[in-house]
């Protein structure tokens, strides 16, 4: 497919295992969260609800967060952290009008996890964008929203590379659906013929890309193999170094 004059504006990414690389987590999700879930547990009980025991609060947010998930596959669309911790704490008989879910989320104390880190070429591709006028966007399939994330965004150093950033949490669907593309594109203001979509995942980043408009391209990171499952990316490229100079020929 060709892409003449289509004059590109903007190059929208997705984050895991497209900026951020996964290949060498340093502990499990249980080792992550535990303590997080721990401090909430703690902060609530000092504040005066009646929680039950550690183990029961742990055992129904995995619960919660598992039949999310298995929804949100079904039908793209995703409920938030703060709303299903919402939805939980009202199940477990506390008094929601007493929370400040927000607060509840700054208790988690979201940070990067340990072994993830960027990519060699993710810091260089990003300035080279920018410097060349490009705007840029960001778009996770994330259920924790994008203020969160964007504590994971600035220990990497990647928030002021970012024009915009939106998390699927904040707008209610998940990659591959069609809205969520959308609302990054409204928020930086270009259309999709005037954008570049780069992720890791056919079945949700590429395959939404291609419904949109946008130009895909599929980068494929050594340590993870992905079934195409009959999607068909525009461009793929094995490492974001080889980005630019794409970018720049669409252009």
């Amino acid at each position: 497919m060709a892409f003449v004059q289509r004059g590109i504006r903007a190059v929208l990414f997705d984050l895991d295992d497209t900026l951020i690389s996964w290949e060498r987590p340093l502990d499990t999700d249980e080792a992550f969260y535990l303590p997080r879930v721990e401090k909430v547990h703690a902060y609530l009980t000092a504040n005066g609800h009646e929680m039950p025991p550690f183990n029961e609060l742990w055992e129904a947010i995995n619960q919660a967060i598992m039949a999310m998930w298995a929804e949100a596959k079904r039908t793209w669309h995703v409920t938030s952290l703060g709303q299903l911790l919402e939805q939980l704490f009202e199940d477990l008989g506390l008094d929601n009008g007493r929370l400040d879910i927000d607060q509840v989320l700054r208790v988690l104390d979201w940070a990067p996890r340990p072994g993830v880190e960027l990519f060699p070429e993710t810091l260089p591709v990003l300035n080279g964008l920018r410097q060349k006028g490009y705007r840029t966007g960001l778009l996770t399939n994330s259920f924790v929203p994008m203020w969160m994330r964007d504590q994971e965004l600035q220990a990497y150093g990647l928030v002021d590379l970012l024009d915009v950033r939106v998390s699927a949490a904040d707008v209610g669907f998940l990659k591959p659906h069609p809205a969520i593309y959308h609302d990054l594109l409204a928020r930086l203001d270009v259309s999709p013929q005037q954008a570049v979509f780069v992720g890791d995942r056919p079945a949700n980043d590429i395959a939404g890309a291609n419904e949109v408009g946008l130009v895909s391209v599929l980068v494929r990171p050594t340590y993870v193999e992905r079934d195409l499952g009959g999607v068909t990316p525009d461009y793929t490229i094995e490492r974001l170094d080889q980005l630019l100079p794409l970018v720049e020929s669409l252009s």
